[in-house]
């Protein structure tokens, strides 16, 4: 074996790496781009002219109507001109006699030009030429003066034509208005459903061709190098890691949710503890200020020394008692709970701490086998929130007025202004 051979061959195949991209497609868009907006930009075009032409023939049509009401106007003018002549022909002095004249060969002659324009005139404008001639030899000198019976009387002829012939135009204006407005419609709809086609075709063209179709081919090219650089086998052992942390995370959310709902509620009842129940009464105590509402507290004592059993059970009959509105139940400490009654008056306080007093004998619960009913105290405070005190104060009344019920004997209720009752 030769020393060449021993050495190490280079390798001649060309070795495999992911495209760095997708070949073409940014020249690809750049082209769609560009055909879309050449199309929009000829459709636009192509509307702007045939508007333009519209507006172009509408204008022509109407300078036309406006030189007929002009002619009208100058013949309706020859018409009083001639007559006023007629009827004051020996008072008018020969000079003012050929100044009307003048006038009205001129005005003459701007019915003639005009009528010149109207292929639907020819009548009316052989009668014009007529009435030019006899006006261009007619004279002011009270020798020759003429007799304008006839002429004028062809005048109003004239008038009454040139009339009618003002209203067939302006029909056939308006016909013809009315179809360039149509066909302007049509070629925009037309223009604008050929744009939507031509722009999804070209935009699916794009979208399906130049960038799913390569984007599959790179995805095919990834998984047969993935199942180079694994040895036919899927990355299982990334997926088994991310579903660890996934159910992890997922475990530490729900710890997290119980530990606040711990923080918040008392570990042998299950009612709001101290913290929370300071927490409620500070905000039921701004709203109160801000909306102008009373707060009502009630302090549950019980009257025999019960077992942590004992509360349990009563704390779980206290939430069974109905009480209409916003109300929170706290355990306060041992064996004292508090009733928060947000928006309640007085006298509904009163009512409901009588309730609770007859609701908790009759439970019929025990501290012991042998002993009585259990029966509660029941101090009751209520106040309007101000900003000039604190809910400390609610506090401080009830707890005096539970100090009351329990001085009268217990299974009674007391406070708020006051009031006791048994």
């Amino acid at each position: 074996m030769s020393a060449m051979d021993c050495q190490t061959r280079p390798n001649t195949q060309t070795p495999r790496s992911i495209p760095k991209g997708l070949p073409g497609i940014r020249s690809r868009l750049l082209l769609s781009f560009f055909l879309l907006a050449g199309l929009i930009v000829f459709f636009g075009g192509a509307s702007l002219w045939i508007m333009d032409s519209t507006n172009t023939t509408h204008i022509t049509e109407l300078q036309k109507q406006k030189q007929l009401l002009q002619a009208i106007r100058a013949n309706q003018m020859q018409h009083l001109a001639l007559l006023k002549l007629k009827n004051n022909w020996p008072s008018y002095p020969l000079n003012e006699r050929e100044a009307i004249l003048d006038e009205t060969r001129q005005r003459q002659q701007q019915i003639i030009s005009t009528l010149s324009q109207f292929t639907l005139a020819t009548k009316e404008y052989d009668e014009a030429l007529v009435l030019g001639q006899q006006l261009s030899v007619m004279s002011g000198h009270p020798l020759k003066a003429p007799h304008m019976n006839g002429m004028i009387s062809a005048i109003d002829h004239l008038s009454l034509r040139l009339s009618g012939i003002g209203l067939t135009h302006l029909d056939a204006q308006m016909q013809k208005n009315s179809k360039s407005l149509m066909q302007t419609l049509l070629w925009l709809v037309l223009g604008s459903l050929a744009l939507i086609v031509l722009s999804q075709s070209v935009a699916w063209t794009v979208i399906g061709r130049h960038l799913l179709k390569p984007l599959l081919q790179t995805s095919n090219k990834l998984s047969e190098l993935v199942e180079q650089n694994f040895g036919g086998r899927s990355p299982a052992p990334v997926n088994r890691e991310t579903l660890k942390i996934n159910h992890a995370l997922l475990s530490l959310e729900a710890q997290m949710r119980a530990l606040t709902s711990e923080q918040q509620q008392d570990e042998l009842t299950g009612l709001y503890n101290r913290r929370t129940f300071n927490q409620l009464m500070k905000q039921s105590w701004h709203k109160g200020i801000v909306r102008q509402h009373r707060i009502g507290l009630l302090l549950i004592q019980s009257d025999q020394a019960i077992a942590s059993e004992t509360l349990l059970h009563l704390a779980q009959r206290l939430l069974d008692f109905e009480i209409s509105g916003e109300h929170f139940l706290a355990r306060l400490q041992q064996s004292q709970l508090a009733l928060l009654l947000p928006n309640q008056d007085p006298e509904a306080c009163i009512r409901i701490a009588q309730s609770l007093n007859q609701f908790v004998l009759a439970a019929n619960l025990r501290a012991k086998t042998q002993s009585p009913r259990l029966t509660v105290s029941i101090g009751v405070a209520n106040i309007q929130p101000s900003r000039q005190n604190n809910w400390d104060s609610l506090v401080f009344q009830a707890e005096e007025a539970l100090l009351s019920a329990q001085n009268r004997g217990g299974n009674c209720s007391a406070g708020v202004n006051q009031l006791t009752t048994s």
